[in-house]
């Protein structure tokens, strides 16, 4: 499904807005031909099932052709409506009107609900950061609306991330005092605690505020530096594979002891651990890995103030921390896009438009 709805708007934009002509961007050549050798590598290895790795790329490609190429598109306004419609999917999901799409079944452990990615209100906080808007009341609506979702996925990672973002915008002793500042946090602020507090929020994001603050003493992350060590120790790559990785198709397989009951204890394997940077030095070694913060270094330096590049900064490591959604979710190409196609105003008339109009 994802790779019909990516091949229709790419080609309706090429056919309709690019009359037959796509604009490539050669850093857009430099990353199929990074993406091809290490392809190569992991098809020299015949991993088991690569596809489940693969695809995540072609539809990155796919995907950021599309953005390239799309005109007089308003991509806050997208943010805003994409945003409202995972609410709405999760709010149907919770109260047993749509059948799960995502998942074989709806609720999870301590009722943990699945559903869609839910990162638009991350995206939303970035746009607001590069773009230098402060805080207002579309942005306050925005986070309303999407904290019941983050709280009903008990998603630890997106709450910390969106939440510091947040304060980065807010962070503004000049406009701090202004009524509209006070009434729009003090909304924010009153309705989450209302939320945390009421029978609709899953007892494990109960569970889980207390490391909000102290996201170091979160059992999760606990597990992942574990994961991360035991897949580190057991890898037995040689120099070549420390270099150049094992291609894309790896995946890793660790093993998880239960302490509390010892029958639970087994070997899993995964496409791979929750660590976006081990999934890099799986795949490309330490040359994937450099390569990756050399360029994602050169973005940090596009940004234009301290703000835009502290919340970079934090979404890229803390998501690569706790997570591999950096790599198969193309929501996150939207970071680099937004960073390169729309921070400098001499380059490309096309994106004039991509501001949202006060």
């Amino acid at each position: 499904m994802s790779l019909i709805i990516l091949v229709v708007l790419l080609g309706s934009v090429w056919v309709i807005d690019k009359k037959g002509k796509l604009r490539v961007p050669s850093y857009l050549y430099l990353a199929s031909f990074i993406y091809l050798f290490f392809l190569v590598i992991g098809l020299f290895y015949q991993h088991k099932n690569p596809t489940i790795d693969i695809k995540f790329q072609l539809y990155g490609f796919l995907f950021y052709l599309f953005l390239l190429n799309v005109k007089n598109f308003n991509f806050l306004r997208f943010l805003f409506i994409l945003n409202f419609v995972v609410f709405a999917v999760y709010m149907l999901l919770y109260i047993g009107v749509l059948p799960n799409l995502w998942n074989s079944s709806i609720f999870g452990y301590r009722g943990r609900v699945y559903g869609p990615a839910i990162i638009p209100i991350v995206l939303i906080a970035f746009y607001y950061l590069i773009k230098r808007r402060p805080l207002d009341l579309a942005l306050g609506l925005s986070f309303l609306i999407a904290m019941p979702y983050i709280i009903l996925t008990t998603n630890l990672m997106n709450m910390v991330i969106a939440a510091v973002l947040l304060f980065l915008i807010i962070a503004n002793f000049k406009k701090i005092f202004k009524p509209a500042y006070i009434v729009i946090s003090f909304l924010i602020i009153v309705s989450s605690i209302a939320f945390f507090n009421s029978d609709l929020a899953p007892p494990l994001i109960k569970e889980k505020l207390p490391y909000v603050l102290k996201p170091w003493e979160y059992a999760s992350l606990k597990i992942r530096i574990d994961d991360l060590r035991k897949a580190t120790s057991s890898e037995d790559f040689g120099i070549l594979q420390m270099v150049f990785g094992e291609g894309f198709g790896a995946s890793t397989t660790i093993y998880r002891e239960n302490e509390k009951v010892q029958a639970f204890s087994s070997f899993f394997t995964f496409q791979e651990i929750d660590n976006g940077f081990y999934y890099l030095y799986h795949r490309g070694g330490y040359l994937l890995l450099f390569l990756f913060f050399i360029l994602h270094l050169y973005l940090y330096l596009k940004l234009p103030t301290l703000r835009s590049k502290l919340g970079f900064v934090f979404l890229v490591v803390f998501t690569n921390l706790l997570s591999i959604h950096y790599f198969n979710n193309v929501f996150y190409l939207l970071v680099p896009f937004l960073i390169l196609e729309t921070t400098n105003s001499k380059r490309n008339e096309d994106y004039k438009k991509l501001s949202y109009e006060e």
